[in-house]
């Protein structure tokens, strides 16, 4: 029978005699072009939204702008990519009127506009909110980690850096002996040239003085990462492990919309639903209006959660042990409270309110005032001199951990010498305000229990400098001074008085987090593919998450209305 036959190529064919009509009168494609036609360039600050006067006359703003809400609608993202959609794509061609800009005026656009994209992206939720798409009943908050444009290799902590620097020392030393036996040897008996030895041990001076650089750079500064492509990235956890990456964190509407979302450095969730909720007020002009929040256990902070309901926000937040409530303290202070201020939605009438031990208004039947309560905590005496381990060196430092076998901590430096020398650096900061260090390459093989800890781990208070080990020999124990003391001397206790509230949450808004917050990461990384970044530095990286959002709450747009309706509310 044959196949079906096409047309030949060399026949002559009658197109449409308009571009417009090879595009749908309900395209997707026409939603974008209504909506970038509406704003206003200059007030968002695009670069060139006026056209000069005189020299060579350059691209419009707006154009450049429709065709990367395009592209990232539909999942291309490299500008070498976009410039080739401008030679072959027919809607492309329509919504640029058969511009060809090359790939390198389309890259500067994306970086020297990146504040103006995120103003498009809070423009165009401004705009589905007059259509009444979002609810604003409730937020839900979860993070997701996003690749940066940087390696593991020249990502580097502290440790990581006082692990290669103890190894680097260690060949130095062995480079130079084994110069030192080829002097003493033969000329026939030697195994490597005097040459190639001292090539490699300078070869190990230039990396040790570059490392030594580093870490010097990161205690000056208080960094506690450094990252030498992209210096904003941090090395954080994924599921396949660590990677150096950026913690997106968004506010999701019960319509499935992304609200607004917040690029952070942090390698955990704790205590970002007071910044995200913030940035959401701001945003769609919210201030003075309860706000409530759900989020996983990735969120618990009781800091956050005080912080959070002083500035008119509930937050829900799924606990470990699956309780339905939680307590929050404030600090008592007295305030004379007013009938006015108790119904008051602004922060500072609301946190007067919870420091007095007052439930305002807007809290009640979520809030129970559980009264008051008095705890102990210590501070060093005025009058007490500076130890003198705080007037020590660092070598004296060291030398007193490895002799007196006990752990000494430099406060400046922030890190802790080991009773076997090696230094432990921050690891985490307790809810209890103590510091808590380790050194898991160090600790690793080494076989000593110097703590009763089970993973090799010591907590300081922020004013203990020594602190005895399970090394320490029982005649020198008496002489050191007990744990939460200070070696100069007692510290005087500060009793301070606390409101204490216990915060109900709502179940049935945690049980719909999941189907919220999952939702728009999943068709972002997945149906998208936009699990990485190809910018640098958070303030790019901003720009660039804010497409991801924008090409992802207008294809959840068109889900909920038809192109037809869109396009007369950007009118």
């Amino acid at each position: 029978m044959g196949y079906i036959k096409g047309e030949p190529r060399r026949q002559k064919l009658m197109f449409p005699e308009y571009l417009d009509d090879y595009i749908k009168k309900e395209s997707e494609v026409r939603v974008i072009d209504k909506f970038v036609s509406s704003l206003d360039m200059s007030k968002l600050g695009f670069i060139r939204s006026t056209p000069a006067k005189e020299g060579t006359p350059g691209y419009n703003p707006r154009d450049l702008l429709k065709l990367y809400i395009y592209s990232y609608f539909n999942g291309i993202r490299s500008s070498r990519k976009i410039a080739s959609e401008c030679y072959r794509n027919i809607e492309v061609m329509w919504l640029i009127c058969k511009l060809t800009p090359d790939f390198r005026t389309i890259s500067d656009f994306r970086k020297d506009n990146k504040a103006s994209i995120k103003g498009v992206f809070k423009e165009l939720n401004k705009r589905f909110d007059k259509l009444g798409l979002f609810r604003h009943t409730y937020y839900s908050i979860d993070g997701s980690k996003f690749k940066a444009v940087n390696a593991k290799d020249n990502n580097f902590t502290l440790a990581k850096l006082d692990d290669r620097i103890k190894r680097l020392e260690e060949d130095v030393d062995n480079y130079m002996a084994l110069l030192d036996e080829e002097d003493a040897k033969e000329d026939n008996e030697c195994q490597f040239s005097k040459e190639e030895l001292q090539k490699k041990l300078d070869a190990c001076k230039k990396r040790l003085d570059k490392y030594n650089d580093y870490r010097s750079e990161m205690e000056k500064t208080g960094q506690a990462q450094m990252s030498l492509t992209d210096k904003d990235a941090r090395l954080m956890k994924q599921n396949e492990g660590f990677g150096v990456d950026y913690n997106v964190q968004t506010a999701v509407d019960e319509s499935h919309l992304i609200a607004d979302f917040q690029i952070t450095q942090s390698p955990t969730d704790h205590g970002q639903i007071t910044p995200v909720m913030e940035g959401l007020k701001d945003s769609f002009d919210r201030h003075g209006t309860i706000t409530e929040s759900i989020a996983d256990k990735g969120y618990i902070s009781p800091t956050d959660t005080a912080t959070s309901l002083a500035n008119g926000n509930i937050p829900n937040v799924i606990q470990r042990d699956n309780a339905t409530s939680t307590t929050v303290e404030y600090e008592y202070k007295e305030h004379d409270i007013t009938d006015a201020q108790k119904s008051s939605t602004k922060p500072e009438d609301i946190k007067a309110c919870l420091e007095s031990g007052v439930v305002p208004d807007c809290y009640k039947g979520r809030l129970t005032f559980d009264g008051f309560v008095e705890k102990n905590t210590y501070s060093k005496s005025a009058d007490v001199p500076d130890s003198d381990v705080a007037r020590m060196t660092t070598e004296e430092r060291q030398s007193l951990a490895k002799d007196r076998k006990v752990f000494v901590r430099d406060a400046e430096r922030n890190l802790v010498y080991c009773p076997l020398g090696e230094i432990l650096r921050q690891k985490s900061l307790k809810n209890n305000g103590k510091i808590r260090y380790c050194n898991k390459l160090a600790c690793k093989h080494c076989q000593n229990k110097c703590t009763a800890s089970k993973w090799k781990e010591v907590d300081f208070d922020k004013d203990t400098l020594i602190q005895r080990s399970k090394l320490t020999p029982q005649e020198e124990k008496k002489d050191l001074p007990k744990d939460n003391h200070t070696p100069n001397g007692k510290r005087k206790a500060i009793t301070r008085k606390y409101a204490t509230y216990t915060l109900q949450y709502d179940m049935k808004k945690l049980d719909n987090r999941k189907c919220m917050s999952e939702h728009p990461f999943g068709t972002i990384k997945r149906s998208l593919g936009d699990y990485y970044f190809l910018l640098k530095t958070k303030v790019k990286v901003e720009a660039e998450f804010a497409l991801f959002s924008i090409s992802y709450n207008l294809r959840r747009a068109l889900n909920m209305l038809s192109p037809k309706e869109l396009m007369a509310a950007m009118a």
